[in-house]
């Protein structure tokens, strides 16, 4: 079982590339079946408001302002015989299967409130186990390897193992429901199921990956909060912050409504549904071998306004549809999507190791735990943001509860306008933004490989301090240069 690696050793095994995307099988996976079924779910099964159903994830992203940070900070500090981080990937095989599975459980609470409390009590819980183990997961990444080439493909692996696992969780769910004898007893047979899914991959990623305890861990004095407040000082972080939280926030609002819009709108359920959303991520995931070569080729960010104009061209075509569209066209713009969508997703967590690289350089502390906790809260942050405000417009629009469970009946047309524009106009609001937000990332590969000449003139020197090109570097991609770093340099020249 790997344990450590030499510091200088930068090319990866298949075995560890393989292995660690097989993590994300959960990341990806748990928030495709969430973000497309589970509002659906709190409506029309277990029978919830659709205002309350949206508060559901709002209370238990709340949680997340501390649960996130507080992680990374831990696995920051965390000593095992396991190390920091990969103690937690076999922590949480066990609580992923029983959250999962008891999140898709109805409750027998007759009153609202009793089946609202109930499901607000599983979302804790499943918020905190994803937490616990994607945190140490995304903090991993500059451990494994700092080759610029390297991390790109990590990524690429990581993404393919997302997008495979999003695309059964977009499609096997309404399939497995239909197989047994009721709605309620299908969505958490599925909960189960895919628990399970999501839970035997960490054994081959706590296997396969190491961490480098020859490195010495340089920790600052500060707080939790004064570290997660302390990374937005870097401005190529606060860009792609930008980046990251609109565009998976404009996901999150597609996903959420997508059911509804391929129900209510296009007249689509069980098998055809499935087909539909199953073709979009089947072909998320087939170009994202074309953008991981654009990245290597040309640039992250070049790979990200790819993607956000497939976003521009094809998604207003959606505002049109209705249930008489020829189901040849519908499949053809969801397998379209899937490419826009698979170059914007890659993009923001393929960047975040080169951000972590000018902090490093920057300040001489490894904080790769506070770093990914403050994205893996943003990004949990995006979804419950995204489903209150879907669950929040639904309620307002007139949506009926149907007077039986998984019922499709009729809606009125305030309803179906209200679906529309969630699932075209406000995603291309948020795009637009995210795109302005890409333009002014600073991290090209030129400057990049800057970043690691001067990380391994510090390392050479046993020095923190910047170098005068390091300084005028730093200015450039994180903002005004701690005077901590110019003394030390200073001091050394001395």
């Amino acid at each position: 079982m790997p344990t450590s690696t030499p510091a200088r050793e930068e090319k990866l095994s298949l075995a560890t590339k393989f292995f660690f995307g097989a993590g994300d099988i959960y990341g990806g996976g748990a928030f495709v079946v969430i973000g497309f079924f589970y509002l659906f779910f709190l409506t029309e099964v277990a029978g919830l408001n659709p205002g309350l159903a949206g508060l559901v994830f709002t209370i238990g992203k709340a949680w997340d302002a501390v649960s996130d940070p507080l992680m990374g900070y831990l696995s920051d500090r965390t000593r095992s015989r396991f190390g920091r981080r990969r103690v937690y990937f076999l922590a949480g095989i066990l609580p992923i299967v029983l959250t999962f599975a008891l999140l898709w459980t109805v409750p027998p609470f007759v009153s609202q409130w009793g089946t609202f409390f109930y499901f607000i009590l599983m979302t804790l819980m499943f918020n905190t186990v994803i937490t616990m183990v994607m945190v140490p997961y995304n903090a991993i990444i500059p451990e494994l390897t700092s080759d610029y080439h390297e991390r790109s493909s990590l990524t690429g692996f990581r993404m393919a193992f997302s997008n495979i696992a999003s695309l059964i969780g977009a499609a096997l769910p309404p399939i497995i429901v239909e197989q047994f004898a009721g709605p309620q007893v299908g969505y958490r047979a599925m909960g189960l199921i895919f628990g399970l899914f999501f839970a035997l991959p960490w054994l081959g990623v706590f296997w396969f990956t190491f961490e480098r305890k020859n490195e010495a861990v340089r920790q600052s004095g500060f707080t939790l909060f004064h570290d997660a407040a302390g990374t937005m000082a870097n401005y190529s972080f606060r860009i792609l912050v930008g980046i990251y939280l609109l565009t998976y926030l404009a996901v999150d609002v597609v996903m959420a409504v997508m059911v509804y819009f391929l129900a209510y709108v296009m007249g689509l359920v069980g098998f055809t549904q499935s087909l539909v959303l199953g073709l979009l991520l089947l072909f998320q995931i087939l170009a994202l071998f074309f953008y991981v070569h654009v990245s290597k080729r040309y640039s992250k960010r070049t790979a990200y306004l790819i993607g956000a104009a497939f976003w521009f061209c094809l998604l207003p075509l959606l505002f049109f549809f209705h249930d008489g569209t020829p189901l040849w066209m519908v499949l053809t713009l969801a397998a379209l999507i899937g490419i826009g969508t698979s170059g914007t997703g890659f993009t923001p967590w393929a960047m975040l190791p080169d951000v972590l690289d000018v902090d490093l350089m920057v300040t001489g502390k490894q904080r790769q735990g506070v770093y990914s906790g403050v994205m893996t809260f943003l990004r949990k942050i995006s979804s419950a943001l995204a489903i209150f405000i879907v669950g929040l417009i639904i309620e307002l629009s007139g949506y009926v509860n149907p007077p039986t469970e998984g019922e499709i009946i009729a809606q009125p047309d305030s309803f179906i306008l209200a679906v529309r524009c969630l699932v075209v106009i406000l995603p291309l609001v948020l795009i637009f933004f995210g795109v302005l937000f890409a333009r002014r990332y600073p991290l090209t590969p030129e400057r990049y490989n800057l970043v690691r000449q001067e990380i391994t003139r510090q390392a050479e020197a046993r020095s923190h301090g910047l170098s005068s090109q390091g300084v005028e570097l730093a200015r450039t991609l994180f903002g005004p240069v701690p005077e901590a770093g110019l003394r030390a340099e200073k001091a050394r020249r001395a």
